[in-house]
């Protein structure tokens, strides 16, 4: 009988890190053709919110037993999961199905009503088994780059706010202004100040020196949120504004500063992630800095209520 009928299948651990980075380098290799610039930190941020024992899966190969393919499961509220399956390569297309089993199967024991499963683009042998099992594209979302030949201009904010370098004491106002901006993102689920804050000051990358916000008097009402050494150069973790300041200029302020702190700090390459039909405009907002599209992930959804729970 083939592996993929009697996989040999553990559940992922924190030590499966490089594995899972090297796995996921080869997949996004596989699809765009060129060389990855993913780092453990990558795999870490993904997953901070999945319980690796209980809904994350490793396959190996009996021979010599290493791990060829991984994905996992992430729970984001009450009714739905989301998953990212990864194969090493093009060499092992059978094992796409048996990935998608698996958490298909986890997700309808937990009592979940929809699945989300996200490819990147274009990878036609993950979109051809997903819409026969089902699924529908229901989202686009672009990995956006610059590469800075110089230093960039800056951008002046509006009279009575100012701009300012982050502070422990000040990682309330920044979850508030967040949260509230992403209160319009497509499929958004609140995160307690508490549980977040624990997650950003235990990652091994936190540096706060990355962290900037407007203010106006003593309420912060935009933020931004980067890494430094990540894809290449510094990524943009989280910016947002806060509705009742939208239009003023805030963003592109933000944004600005981010690409002259990364100029200095000797990171020529920003990059961000942005949901390609953000109602916020944020997609023309990063082409109008010189941003352009250099990934696209996306993602297909299903209604699971009907499949087999897990033995």
């Amino acid at each position: 009988m083939s592996s993929v009928e009697h996989p040999a299948v553990r559940a992922g651990a924190a030590g499966d890190v490089e594995v899972v980075l090297a796995l996921a380098r080869a997949d996004e290799e596989r699809v765009t053709g060129r060389p990855s610039r993913l780092v453990a930190g990558d795999v870490r941020d993904w997953w901070q919110r999945v319980d690796l024992a209980a809904n994350s899966w490793l396959v190996r190969s009996p021979e010599p037993g290493t791990p060829v393919a991984v994905t996992w499961l992430e729970q984001q509220g009450e009714e739905l999961g989301v998953s990212f399956p990864i194969t090493a390569s093009a060499a092992r297309p059978e094992l796409l199905p048996l990935l998608v089993d698996l958490v298909e199967r986890r997700a309808a024991g937990l009592g979940l009503a929809r699945l989300h499963v996200a490819v990147l683009v274009p990878d036609p042998l993950a979109e051809d088994l997903l819409r026969g099992r089902g699924y529908q594209e229901v989202r686009r979302f672009f990995e956006m780059a610059i590469e800075l030949d110089a230093p960039p201009p800056g951008v002046a904010l509006p009279e009575g706010l100012s701009l300012q370098v982050v502070t422990p004491a000040d990682g309330r106002g920044f979850h508030e202004a967040i949260s509230e901006a992403f209160e319009d993102h497509w499929e958004h689920h609140h995160q307690p100040f508490e549980e977040w804050w624990s997650q950003r000051t235990s990652d091994p990358d936190f540096d706060l020196s990355w962290w900037f916000t407007v203010r106006e008097g003593g309420r912060t009402v935009a933020a931004i949120r980067s890494v430094p050494a990540r894809n290449g150069g510094v990524y943009v973790a989280s910016l947002g504004v806060r509705r009742s300041w939208r239009g003023r200029g805030l963003a592109k302020a933000l944004l600005a500063h981010t690409f002259a702190w990364a100029w200095q700090a000797g990171f020529p390459r920003i990059t961000l992630g942005v949901d390609a039909s953000s109602p916020t405009g944020a997609t023309q907002l990063y082409r109008g800095l010189g941003m352009t599209v250099e990934l696209e992930t996306a993602v297909w959804e299903r209604r699971i209520a009907d499949t087999p729970p897990s033995p």
